[in-house]
């Protein structure tokens, strides 16, 4: 024989669910609509503009090396933070050529710190509907004693882990490799291939960013179409649309348009070369000042907007000694290396790696990026117009937190359905 529910427990859960809603919906509600300002002292501003020109120079260098051909993603702020991290261990000389390199001019690394740790503690939050995570970790080998003042400071400004590896373990590898793993949500995986048997020191950063459109594209309205690999070989890629109101420019030769995630803090700028225009040529004249010109102008132009985007998700991975001996820190990766602050023993860069993940789709823009830095011994008015931006050409983009104006990833998508 059935049971009947008694009345005042069916009344109970109507009024709990009622309530669940109700306040589900007041928190939404509760939750900003625009960007968050994050404040900043004149010098940390300075230190991101700085970080951001680092960030366009070796964005112009990994161009460069592809010739204009290939999808690029690199993360300009994980190979800045980990720098930074390092350069905390560098005296004399190496001091003075990676803060030059990094754009740092004449910063104290108390400055520097603080900056970073400005941005680590307040641009995780400041979005509640954009996952982003930044995590630091130092790894020691465990027959190396490191200065404790060293340690001390980036656990302190980078909130870095400090782990212990053993050269002469083959799990080691795997460790590193597993911890790289989950701070990037298995994005990036088995990053390292060995450790260099004269191996001391890893300094590592991993970032993670996952961003739902602040404007949902439909998957409804995506369709195949045709997309111009390498600016005139055509293949047919999804691609995505909306209508909606964006910032957006024409300039002397692209169009450029910023398209918000969330409440706005962050956002993906993309830059369409006109015809007959490569990417190369827009990159290779890509300054601080450029790309601040830019951002002024999207600021003062918001349109109606017919966007048509191609999905795309790809992984990309290098070595960044070439890189960054080029723009002149190449003392660092020789035996006239000084990273006393450090050790007394002597240390030098043996390698810079870099590895990164993105996809893109009608939902948001997931992406992960990694850097190891390696330390081994040494020897001594908006209208009613509608403008038509479609990226069916190689293009650029950007991912930035606005009010910041940190530059977290910098890409170019040259085929759609290259993986």
């Amino acid at each position: 024989m059935k049971k009947s529910v008694p009345v005042w427990l069916l009344v109970a859960v109507t009024v709990a669910a009622t309530l669940m809603i109700s306040c589900e919906k007041s928190s939404q509600q509760d939750l900003p609509t625009e960007p968050v300002t994050i404040s900043t002292e004149p010098y940390q501003k300075e230190i991101i503009d700085s970080a951001n020109t680092f960030a366009l120079s070796l964005f112009r260098s990994t161009l460069d090396d592809v010739k204009g051909g290939g999808n690029v993603l690199i993360s300009p702020f994980s190979v800045s933070t980990a720098l930074s991290m390092t350069l905390n261990g560098a005296a004399g000389r190496t001091f003075d050529d990676m803060r030059s390199t990094l754009g740092f001019g004449e910063k104290t690394l108390e400055q520097i710190n603080d900056t970073y740790l400005k941005l680590i503690a307040e641009m995780v939050p400041v979005d509640s509907r954009v996952v982003l995570e930044i995590a630091n970790s130092v790894w020691v080998e465990k027959q190396f004693q490191p200065k404790e003042t060293f340690i001390n400071t980036i656990k302190e400004y980078y909130e870095a882990e400090a782990r212990t590896i053993d050269k002469t373990d083959p799990s080691s590898v795997k460790m590193v490799n597993d911890w790289i793993a989950q701070k990037t949500h298995d994005k990036i995986k088995d990053m390292l291939d060995e450790l260099h048997p004269d191996i001391e020191m890893l300094l590592i950063n991993a970032i993670y960013f996952n961003g739902k459109w602040k404007y949902t594209f439909e998957k409804s309205d995506t369709k195949d179409e045709t997309f111009y690999v390498n600016g005139s070989n055509p293949e047919q890629v999804p691609m995505m649309h909306i209508n909606t109101d964006l910032n957006a420019a024409r300039i002397d030769n692209a169009t450029i348009a910023e398209i918000p995630y969330g409440q706005g803090n962050f956002s993906m700028v993309v830059v369409l070369p006109e015809e007959g225009t490569g990417t190369a040529d827009i990159a290779g004249t890509l300054t601080q000042s450029v790309w601040q010109n830019w951002v002024t102008i999207l600021e003062n132009n918001k349109h109606k907007i017919s966007l048509s985007m191609p999905r795309f998700k790809y992984e990309y991975k290098r070595t960044l000694n070439d890189d960054l001996k080029n723009m002149g820190m190449g003392i660092a990766f020789t035996d006239l290396a000084d990273f006393s602050n450090i050790s007394d023993l002597p240390l030098i860069i043996n390698r810079v790696l870099h590895q990164s993940f993105i996809e893109n789709n009608e939902e948001g823009t997931e992406a992960a990026a990694a850097t190891v830095v390696e330390l081994i011994s040494g020897m001594a008015d908006p209208g009613s117009t509608v403008y038509s931006v479609k990226l069916d050409r190689p293009f650029l983009y950007f991912i930035r937190e606005c009010s910041t104006g940190t530059i977290l990833f910098a890409g170019q998508v040259n085929d759609p359905l290259s993986e």
